[in-house]
């Protein structure tokens, strides 16, 4: 059932983890299958419809360079990079998006296989963090043409639920040597585009008709706030957590979870 608590507490849930190499998309649908009995389609349109107030924490605490993003009157590599990488990642996941949106009517998606699902993508997400390379890295601006497809396409596949957005781009970034404090900064950039794509899919598309707008609005405002505050703690802390063996341990209890609803069920 969906009343303004709820939406204040998925907002939250949105604004904590976006940024973490865990999936927010993924932990807001589990909680709204598993803990809410909201249906599985219902949950995973408002999870990625609820993005749009993270996009609006990174205007708010970035707006010098996504200023410099926009303004296309000296196209630096940066700019370049940004921009292309961005094209790929909606072009590839719009087809994506709609393969999902096909299988909501099957059987597929159940509490259950969704819980296993976002379990194992945790996982895979951990393990790829942990297998991030050692050595010198290069600035964002020396990145080349397979350094922008590869990141557009790992950006693209985060839009499935249980998929970590910030994690893939992240690792992506780094296992092509980028500067880490860096790639986190600009992993925030890149989320603007790919968060307003998807809260302007899943509204118009969607199953948010069934929601209302004013609920919508509650939990943007809750993953706003909170995004903004796990946003400036996590820039300060990056180099000192180790996000892999987090993102596993989430994943863990995500397949433990199903399998023990599937016991007792």
């Amino acid at each position: 059932m969906f009343d303004w608590f709820t939406a204040i507490l998925i907002g939250v849930l949105q604004g904590v983890l976006e940024w973490l190499p865990v999936s927010s998309s993924g932990q807001t649908t589990l909680v709204m299958v598993d803990f809410m009995g909201i249906r599985p389609e219902l949950a995973i349109s408002f999870g990625l419809a609820v993005h749009i107030g993270t996009a609006a924490a990174v205007f708010a605490r970035y707006p010098g360079h996504l200023v410099k993003m926009l303004d296309i009157r000296m196209f630096t590599n940066q700019k370049k990079f940004y921009w292309t990488t961005t094209i790929i990642s909606l072009i590839c996941a719009l087809p994506i998006l709609f393969l999902l949106e096909q299988t909501f009517d099957s059987q597929l998606w159940t509490g259950m296989t969704i819980t296993l699902f976002i379990g194992a993508a945790l996982i895979l997400t951990g393990i790829m963090l942990g297998r991030r390379p050692k050595g010198t890295f290069k600035p964002i601006s020396a990145g080349s043409y397979v350094d922008y497809a590869i990141v557009g396409l790992a950006q693209a596949f985060a839009v499935l639920p249980g998929v970590s957005r910030s994690g893939m781009t992240i690792t992506t970034l780094l296992m092509r040597k980028f500067r880490e404090t860096e790639a986190l900064v600009f992993s925030f950039l890149l989320s603007v585009p790919v968060s307003i794509a998807s809260f302007a899919y899943f509204v118009v598309f969607g199953e948010m008709t069934e929601i209302g707008i004013w609920l919508l609005i509650i939990a943007a405002i809750s993953s706003f706030i909170f995004g903004y505050i796990s946003m400036s703690v996590l820039v300060k802390v990056a180099k000192n957590v180790d996000f892999s063996k987090f993102c596993m341990v989430f994943g863990s209890l995500a397949i433990s979870m199903a399998l023990l609803f599937w016991l007792m069920g």
